[in-house]
């Protein structure tokens, strides 16, 4: 395939993951409810966990249900939407490297790496590879000004990235700091910032929701843009 077809399939995958992981969500949320219901009702009954032994009746559940989806579910697959968009950003990035290694003619490449690679274009991988490893660890500011740097797109607007940039800061404090806000979310939040540090991140369902758009939008007009940028693209 040529690039435009390899932009639009990834940009397809991407879309159709971020739609799986909030059907999950909400059939999950919508499974719940109807536990719940059925414990409201005065019907009877026990779980057993196999695996650890932990029993729980209609009473427990109602009393876990509401914290299992306000905080494991919506946090899990909250994370899960920033992991889907971080592997399509940089998977973008490296298909537009791959197809335009002249931006890293300057970097340098261990010797063994060269010498022991089959071909020019296990070269040109390891050489991206190692470049996006290395724009990874930057800020999410840093990202798009590294892609509009390489593919000159025009998007997303400097709010769409302060959005993103905040949602990306959320997630790193759910997985790195137990969802306590530190001075480390707030430098990357920025204006956005939701929280003071102290205090503990909250994934209200407007904002799992809006957090969702706002990643389905920046995969539909990053992929639209660039592969307007791509040869054939425009056609």
């Amino acid at each position: 395939m040529g690039l435009s077809a390899d932009i639009r399939e990834l940009a397809d995958q991407t879309i159709l993951a971020l739609d799986v992981a909030h059907d999950y969500y909400t059939l999950t949320k919508r499974a719940w409810g109807l536990i719940r219901q059925v414990a409201t009702e005065g019907r009877n009954f026990t779980f057993v966990s196999l695996q650890t032994g932990t029993r729980v009746d209609q009473r427990t559940i109602l009393e876990r249900s509401r914290r299992y989806v306000a905080e494991n579910l919506a946090s899990a697959t909250f994370q899960s939407f920033v992991s889907i968009f971080e592997d399509f950003f940089f998977d973008l990035l490296r298909l537009w490297l791959v197809a335009y290694p002249e931006s890293l003619s300057k970097k340098q490449l261990e010797f063994g790496i060269v010498v022991t690679a089959p071909d020019l274009a296990t070269v040109i991988l390891a050489v991206v590879d190692r470049e996006l490893n290395e724009v990874k660890y930057g800020r999410v500011g840093d990202w798009f000004a590294y892609l509009e740097r390489l593919a000159k797109l025009g998007v997303p607007t400097a709010q769409e990235i302060d959005r993103i940039a905040e949602i990306k800061a959320t997630r790193d404090i759910l997985v790195h700091n137990k969802g306590v806000v530190n001075s480390t979310y707030l430098s990357k939040a920025g204006k956005h910032a939701r929280f003071e540090v102290g205090q503990k991140l909250e994934i209200a369902p407007t904002y799992h929701l809006s957090s969702w758009g706002s990643i389905k939008k920046l995969v539909a007009d990053i992929s639209t843009a660039m592969i307007e940028k791509a040869p054939g693209g425009g056609r």
